[in-house]
């Protein structure tokens, strides 16, 4: 926002302040690793070959690239990875029966991993999902994937996952009762064993580790069990699955909303999904699960996750409030130890970030396009950018149900450099509602009344007076919007990802005490950033 702009901002916007407005950074903060690639991707294997057809998602993450310097990862793994084989002989690389939406079977040849094998940016990690749910000839289908998939990404693959979401095999007659833990790990030693003792992987200069477990859900959780399971990472290194020399992460998925089933269908709000304290019980209930892969010496990683499962919901998923509530559900997970978060792409899947490709879906033309939602990427961006290794820490202060806060560290010295803000208070817009690469629908009709909340922020800082401070701001029209937002006037070209425009300059100057003004719009993110001394 130009200064004349937030001047003019200023005189019309109504000083309100749902939440706290004078935040002190306690010294001493517990932090964890914020790491240049914590924002990843996950691509169903089905819907792989549209996303090639477009240069888009290509570009996206080019200009990812461009700020943080280090690509984001994606993960080629979803529910077809388990419906995946190689048929080396068929006339076609890849074919899905009886089409990618309702997929039964994906049958590939080994030529299909050529296809991807270069898409993305130079630099970009690659995981590769093998299909556990074939146990047929000692599962010769994955270990043969292995060997193909390697053939094709070398060092570009850094991780083979087993199967997607074991825990459920069972729910779709894959594995039979009592399948759990035990007979888990043993038969993720011995497709180990095969793998290491090929001689392709015994030749390999860095051969693919193990990201385990992809479990989709806690214990607790069972409504999509069919009988009570013991599949988490507690229980895994309990049962001996313990090697940090092959095993890099253990995984799990999430889902705060989900269209899966009646009950949770009902439970699908868009206030539900951008609100804090509701990211916090989500997000929390998996720190026993950090504390067993970190006690193990792996990482604990979101191996897939998004904010609706079984393909997401619009006017939800794909609007400004599924943004706010990206960037303080990533931040807010890196604080509490989960290292990376891959967000779930399909290619008409209603959750998905942009969409590649022209489509007929549910009785709508739809363009290719970007989607609100990917502008959180973009702003994360900006705040795990820079030359430093970052750690990262939740404010105490900014701790409510519209309002978070994030302090971002130099590593090196504990010295605190960023600071973001989320205001997730709901503002529903009568303007951008509509997005020609999505579809109309909205999660609530009402519009909000009177002018647009502005809060009057004053964050005490460990900062220097007189010290220069940027800001750079998530900004749409509201949390209902599908369009027109930006991250400091950027924006992205439909049709072909290429970024549009540069940052527009924000500053503010450091005052007495080390309190830093800046306004905080409702239903807006802002990242502080101090100047380099």
């Amino acid at each position: 926002m130009a200064r004349r702009e937030l001047v003019l901002f200023a005189l019309a916007s109504i000083r309100v302040a749902g939440h706290a407005t004078d935040i002190s950074i306690p010294q001493n903060l517990s932090t964890k690793v914020l790491l240049p690639d914590v924002y990843g991707y996950s691509m169903e294997p089905v819907w792989v070959d549209d996303y090639l057809k477009s240069n888009i998602t290509s570009n996206l993450m080019q200009a990812i690239v461009n700020i943080t310097q280090k690509p984001a990862p994606f993960r080629i793994g979803g529910k077809t990875a388990d419906q995946t084989y190689l048929h080396p002989d068929q006339n076609v690389t890849s074919i899905a029966y009886p089409d990618p939406t309702n997929a039964e079977t994906f049958n590939i040849t080994p030529a299909w991993y050529d296809t991807w094998a270069n898409y993305f940016p130079p630099g970009t990690d690659l995981i590769y999902t093998l299909n556990l749910a074939s146990n047929t000839s000692d599962f010769a289908t994955a270990v043969a994937e292995a060997e193909a998939v390697h053939a094709a990404l070398g060092s570009k693959l850094i991780l083979f996952e087993y199967g997607n979401e074991p825990d459920l095999f069972q729910s779709k007659s894959w594995r039979g009762p009592g399948w759990g833990v035990e007979e888990y790990v043993a038969q993720f030693a011995n497709i180990t064993s095969q793998i290491r003792s090929a001689a392709w992987y015994r030749n390999a200069s860095t051969p693919p580790k193990i990201q385990a477990c992809t479990f989709a859900d806690l214990p607790t959780f069972i409504e999509l069990q069919v009988a009570q399971d013991d599949f988490d990472v507690v229980n895994v290194t309990a049962a001996g699955l313990i090697d940090p020399d092959l095993i890099a992460s253990y995984a799990m998925h999430s889902y705060p909303q989900s269209t899966c089933t009646p009950e949770r269908w009902l439970r699908m709000r868009l206030d539900l999904l951008s609100n804090h304290a509701v990211i916090w019980t989500n997000v929390s209930k998996y720190v026993p699960q950090i504390a067993a892969a970190n006690a193990a010496g792996s990482a604990f990683v979101m191996g897939e996750t998004n904010s609706i499962s079984c393909s997401g919901r619009s006017g939800i998923s794909d609007t400004f409030g599924a943004a706010l509530w990206g960037v303080d559900y990533v931040l807010l997970a890196a604080s509490v130890g989960i290292e990376k978060l891959a967000f779930h792409l399909g290619a008409q899947s209603e959750y998905s970030f942009f969409t590649p490709l022209p489509y007929e879906y549910k009785n709508k033309s739809l363009d290719a396009g970007i989607r609100a939602p990917f502008y959180a990427h973009y702003f994360i961006s900006h705040v795990i950018k820079g030359d430093s290794d970052w750690s990262i820490a939740a404010l105490p202060a900014a701790n409510e149900s519209d309002f978070s806060g994030y302090g971002v560290y130099d590593a090196s010295n504990d010295a605190l450099r960023k600071l973001v803000f989320v205001d997730l208070g709901i503002w529903n817009a009568s303007t951008g509602l509509s997005n020609p690469s999505t579809l109309s629908a909205t999660d609530s009709t009402y519009t909000s009344n009177g002018t647009r909340p502005v809060s009057d922020m004053r964050v005490t800082t460990p900062w220097d007076e007189g010290a220069e401070v940027s800001l750079l701001r998530l900004n749409g029209p509201g949390t209902n919007a599908k369009s027109d937002v930006n991250v400091s006037s950027v924006v992205f070209d439909s049709a072909t990802g290429t970024k549009i425009g540069d940052e527009e300059a924000e500053s503010v100057c450091v005052g007495a005490g080390g309190v830093v003004a800046f306004e905080l719009q409702q239903a807006q993110a802002v990242l502080l950033e101090l100047a380099h001394v």
